[in-house]
């Protein structure tokens, strides 16, 4: 590999995009998630043949690179592939206007939809990096509900790729210039769909979740959203005082230069307009990976 992706620690740094899946990562897809190709067949076979049973899902032909990343999220435990799918579609019904692209022109006349950044850059395990500057959202600009459907879209369409599935994500809010604007939209029931949608219906593994730039803001939504998170996810968040103590857990190769890391190219704006676009052929059954 070139010395370009390698950090300052001499640790290989992948790009987000990629087309293959690394020696290292199918290593982990074994020994972590319990996965092999005799597995991936018969668990499927079996899943495919309870979910056709079940009264939530029954009669939906769901595609098997969907199931394989419900299988991977619950490694390979069946009774929680069922359950985690159930809520999915459950989701889909009850709350269907969250599976919608927002409309293209928002991406180049509203900038409140660059709140949340895709950077560039795996972390040293493979997990692919989000960056949300929740300030940025101007909800006056892009409704609550646009913001929504954008931050499902895009864990949707992540969730296509076959190393964030297998490696999970690792998320930064920043805080910074929050106020009473973004908090009003902070409501109890908005906080469980959130909480919900991310961690009970999702196939998402969220290895960690940071929070910086700490105001008033974040201590509100910190006590709204604690009693609908798992002790598990809990014991997966890390409140920073300094944005220096990010490089605790990151190389600095991977945070943007705004944050004290080394990254001048910060996110990826046209795969996720993209990606938007890609969603408007979004169906329950699923669609293939990309690779």
């Amino acid at each position: 590999m070139s010395s370009k992706h390698v950090d300052e620690k001499g640790e290989k740094i992948l790009p987000f995009q990629m087309d293959c899946l690394p020696e290292f990562v199918l290593t982990k897809s074994e020994k972590e998630l319990n996965e092999t190709i005799e597995r991936r067949v018969e668990s499927l076979q079996e899943l495919r043949t309870v979910l056709q049973k079940n009264q939530t899902t029954s009669g939906i032909d769901f595609h098997n690179d969907l199931m394989v990343q419900f299988l991977r999220r619950n490694k390979y435990r069946i009774r929680q592939t069922v359950k985690n799918i159930q809520n999915f579609v459950s989701l889909n019904r009850k709350e269907s206007w969250l599976f919608k692209s927002i409309p293209d022109d928002c991406f180049t006349s509203k900038p409140a939809t660059n709140c949340v950044l895709l950077l560039p850059k795996r972390c040293p395990d493979g997990c692919t990096l989000i960056l949300s500057q929740c300030g940025k959202w101007n909800p006056d600009e892009l409704s609550f509900e646009y913001l929504m459907q954008l931050i499902m879209m895009l864990f949707t369409q992540l969730l296509r790729d076959p190393m964030t599935q297998i490696n999970g994500f690792k998320l930064i809010h920043d805080f910074r210039e929050t106020t009473f604007q973004q908090l009003k939209y902070a409501t109890p029931y908005n906080m469980y769909l959130f909480c919900h949608t991310a961690f009970n219906c999702l196939p998402g593994r969220y290895k960690e979740i940071h929070f910086i730039n700490e105001s008033f803001v974040l201590k509100a939504l910190w006590m709204i959203l604690k009693p609908f998170l798992s002790q598990k996810i809990k014991s997966r968040i890390y409140f920073h005082s300094s944005t220096e103590e990010l490089f605790d857990y990151f190389p600095r190769s991977v945070i943007p230069v705004e944050y004290g890391g080394e990254l001048s190219d910060s996110d990826l704006k046209d795969w996720i307009r993209n990606s938007n676009e890609d969603f408007k052929q979004y169906v329950i059954e699923g669609r293939p990976n990309y690779y």
